[in-house]
């Protein structure tokens, strides 16, 4: 064999030998951050973003390159109200998986926190437009909330009619269509928005509240009494089960 092959064989060898170590190395941290990275999505999933915060700061350290860790540490500080930290996570996780369409929609809802009206649109538009994800309906209600934000309604109207003609079961959107509604001072068009939300989810009792509260203003009070007590029904002890509770003892009785 010649001289030069000889050493090129030899340098080869050594830099797999070289490289063994810090392989082993890199991919024990990748197991350690996945680790703690588990721990942390049970944190958020219970709703407490400190617990989860302190997994994720262990799991980006050991692992930075992982797009899932920085959506992660974002939605972890976006519970924290830490929006500008949580703004940072999202794009370094766009960064790493560019286009890609849930972390667009993320950094859009964390955009309507922040009151960014324009950056949010800009994202959900981005989210909705990608044939690969597949709640574009959320992302096309969350473009027509900021527009309903901005006040200008027409426009906001216009998006949540095309959400209902793609998910006509998306409680969500009848909802928040009934605020565009409440805001134009048109009263029929809420009251209907609100009870295909009810039809929708029947256990949506935000929905079930509001509606219980226009049919009070508009003298149906038999009506109302019955959103209420369905309320009472479903989630006794929330917070609208409370006020459901209250506002029926100050109805006169029949």
């Amino acid at each position: 064999m010649p001289h030069s092959a000889v050493l090129f064989m030899v340098f080869l060898l050594f830099g797999v030998t070289a490289c063994a170590p810090v392989n082993q190395e890199a991919a024990r941290n990748r197991q350690q951050s996945e680790v703690h990275y588990k721990m942390a999505t049970a944190h958020l999933q219970a709703n407490n973003p400190t617990l989860a915060l302190k997994e994720l700061l262990i799991a980006v350290r050991q692992d930075p390159q992982n797009s899932s860790i920085h959506v992660a540490l974002a939605q972890a500080y976006q519970q924290k109200k830490a929006y500008k930290l949580a703004e940072q996570h999202y794009l370094k996780a766009l960064e790493l998986s560019p286009g890609d369409p849930r972390y667009q929609n993320n950094i859009a809802a964390l955009y309507l926190d922040m009151k960014s009206w324009d950056k949010a649109i800009d994202y959900f538009d981005k989210a909705s437009q990608n044939l690969l994800f597949t709640n574009a309906h959320v992302a096309i209600a969350g473009k027509a909330y900021a527009y309903y934000k901005k006040g200008d309604y027409p426009t906001a109207l216009s998006y949540y009619t095309e959400v209902i003609a793609r998910a006509p079961r998306y409680a969500q959107a009848y909802f928040h269509q009934s605020e565009v509604y409440r805001a134009l001072g048109d009263v029929n068009h809420e009251l209907m928005s609100l009870r295909r939300a009810v039809e929708s989810a029947p256990q949506f009792i935000q929905a079930r509240y509001r509606l219980a509260v226009v049919l009070l203003e508009e003298n149906a009070l038999d009506e109302a009494v019955q959103e209420l007590n369905t309320i009472i029904e479903f989630a006794p002890t929330s917070e609208l089960g409370h006020q459901s509770s209250e506002l029926l003892r100050t109805l006169p009785k029949p």
